[in-house]
């Protein structure tokens, strides 16, 4: 009877966990970075293409753009320490994305990964300007997609206003994505990005450094204002910019803009 009730609770305790997280996918893998155990998921072949997603997010996000990017690449996206199927084991409110980009530049050595292309969204953007900056010949191509190289007073002051920590919780899917603990973990530390100071800290000599071609994507109604993507486009060298009419945070997702994001990038990527 006893050995009946401990697999019962067994079983209990598998099934609230898989209610609590994203379960891993067919093509995720485990690796350890820099003290962290980080998830990623690999498709495709050819040349490498990594995708980021944004803050509170995973690489699902990513799962609606893989087929086409894999027909022309090896794509291969992350869930940041700390996000979904990642961990991490500081357990402060500080998430720092210079050391999400170590933890990028230390993915790449690992998989043996020289140099490569590379999208992200928000913090996903952020994480790939720094490690061009840190690391600038293992970048080929790069599309921050609705980056900032500083936290601006308006988007300091739309953080501070609309993200406290169990309002962000509830509306970013925190324990769905993360479970209970980490989404509650993440919520806390994004609204810390409204004090947060030096970084990001990216500054137009560290950009002028970039060497990748960069197609520099922002919508026009972003809480991050436009002017930041101006001053990526200015600063790097090899830079396009591509505004996005009436684009938000997101400016990538929906029925239109989904596939005209795809067609823009497939043809920056592969040109």
């Amino acid at each position: 009877m006893r050995k009946k009730w401990i697999i019962h609770l067994i079983l209990l305790i598998a099934i609230a966990q898989a209610k609590a997280q994203e379960p891993a996918s067919d093509h995720g893998r485990f690796i350890e970075i820099n003290g962290a155990t980080l998830y990623y998921e690999e498709y495709g072949e050819g040349k490498p293409l990594l995708l980021l997603h944004g803050f509170g997010r995973t690489a699902t996000d990513w799962h609606p753009f893989i087929n086409d990017f894999a027909t022309h690449f090896r794509v291969i996206a992350w869930d940041m320490r700390g996000y979904g199927r990642s961990r991490n084991p500081d357990t402060g409110i500080v998430f720092r994305h210079s050391t999400a980009a170590e933890d990028l530049l230390e993915l790449m050595d690992v998989l043996k990964l020289d140099q490569v292309s590379s999208i992200g969204l928000s913090s996903g953007g952020i994480i790939i300007l720094q490690a061009a900056v840190m690391q600038p010949d293992r970048f080929e191509t790069i599309i921050p997609v609705s980056a900032q190289t500083y936290f601006s007073v308006e988007t300091r002051e739309f953080i501070e206003n609309n993200s406290k920590p169990e309002t962000y919780y509830e509306y970013s899917d925190g324990e769905i994505l993360h479970g209970e603990e980490n989404g509650m973990q993440l919520a806390r530390q994004f609204y810390n990005f409204s004090k947060l100071k030096g970084d990001p800290a990216i500054t137009p000599d560290q950009l002028v450094e970039i060497k990748a071609r960069a197609l520099i994507v922002h919508g026009n109604n972003d809480f991050v204002p436009v002017s930041q993507a101006w001053e990526m486009f200015q600063n790097i060298p090899n830079a396009s910019l591509f505004i996005v009419p009436d684009g938000w945070h997101m400016p990538h997702l929906g029925e239109y803009n989904s596939d005209d994001f795809k067609r823009r990038t497939l043809e920056f990527l592969t040109k």
